[in-house]
């Protein structure tokens, strides 16, 4: 009898920053915490109850998806889950759309993607725990979460290729996303998806083809994501520990950096970041009120773009208000 099969695909393995701090007791949350998070419940304010309710946020957000996707598996492990497919394609875009609605929810998570080998159970029907996986492709994953800080993917260097060998067509819609990312503690080198550069990705997207309204639209919507991480209360508790503030502040700055690399957008937001970089103070700053005025201000901003193109062996760099 058949307990276990081999295939190739994409592992994507996600994992919920800080939820060890938080049920070890070792955070003193705030009325205002506990009030974003479990108002809507009949329940005790306290950090079990708490970790529960990011917990069930997590698994809301891994469902809707999978009906997005029914082709890719899902296996939730508490605070973290595993995510597969043999199409890598479906994987790549799943990993997009949870990264984003995961903020969107209040959660702060991180992640690793590989290709290769994967073991996993067969179907059992008299078995309801689900699915589990090994082999080298999740171990790879696993790895690559915990290398980086903040709302990153790190993928497998082989990733691109294998996407190309696969889905040759997908593979150039978006290979400008596959970029690579230097830790500046250490100045590594790592592979990255950055999925951020186009917040809920879907297979009509071809990153060469679109016009400047639409980079402009993906860039907004990159910037209120870093507005969420800012001001919204459901994240104030992450900032309470180093470690936590540190995968804030990542999170934000790179959300808000200029986009050399893809869609050459220019914009004036950075300030989001340099003003919590410099200690403003977060309590006050934290608001649904603030956080829609911030939306309303990238909303109405004006933006740049930047045309780079080769003349004479030149780079003219032409700015174009839009």
């Amino acid at each position: 009898m058949e307990f276990a099969k081999k295939i190739n695909g994409a592992v994507f393995f996600i994992d919920i920053l800080g939820i060890g701090a938080l049920t070890q007791n070792g955070l003193q949350l705030t009325k205002l915490d506990y009030e974003e998070w479990l108002k809507e419940y009949d329940v005790e304010y306290n950090n079990q109850f708490f970790a529960t309710a990011l917990l069930s946020e997590f698994r809301k957000v891994l469902t809707i998806l999978s009906k997005k996707y029914p082709d890719v598996k899902i296996a939730q492990l508490s605070d973290c889950a595993f995510i597969w497919s043999e199409d890598i394609a479906d994987v790549l875009l799943f990993s997009n759309n949870c990264m984003t609605e995961l903020i969107k929810s209040g959660l702060l998570c991180r992640a690793g993607l590989a290709c290769g080998e994967i073991i996993e159970t067969t179907e059992d029907k008299n078995h309801n725990l689900g699915k589990f996986i090994v082999g080298e492709a999740v171990t790879k994953a696993v790895k690559l979460e915990s290398l980086s800080k903040g709302v990153r993917i790190l993928i497998d260097e082989n990733v691109p290729q294998t996407l190309y060998e696969q889905n040759k067509d997908f593979a150039n819609q978006l290979f400008k996303l596959f970029q690579p990312f230097t830790n500046k503690i250490d100045y590594t080198v790592y592979d990255e998806f950055k999925w951020y550069i186009v917040p809920n990705l879907d297979k009509s997207i071809n990153l060469s083809k679109l016009n400047n309204e639409d980079k402009v639209f993906f860039t907004k919507e990159k910037l209120k994501l870093a507005s969420l991480l800012r001001f919204s209360p459901k994240f104030h508790w992450n900032i309470l520990t180093k470690q936590g503030f540190v995968h804030v502040q990542a999170s934000i700055d790179f959300l808000t950096a200029y986009d050399t690399e893809v869609f050459k957008i220019w914009h004036d937001f950075r300030w989001a970041s340099e003003n919590y970089i410099n200690g403003i103070s977060d309590k006050e700053a934290r608001s649904n009120k603030k956080v829609e005025r911030v939306e309303n201000s990238i909303n109405n901003e004006m933006y740049k773009y930047v045309i780079k193109k080769e003349e004479s062996n030149k780079i003219i760099t032409k700015f174009i208000d839009i």
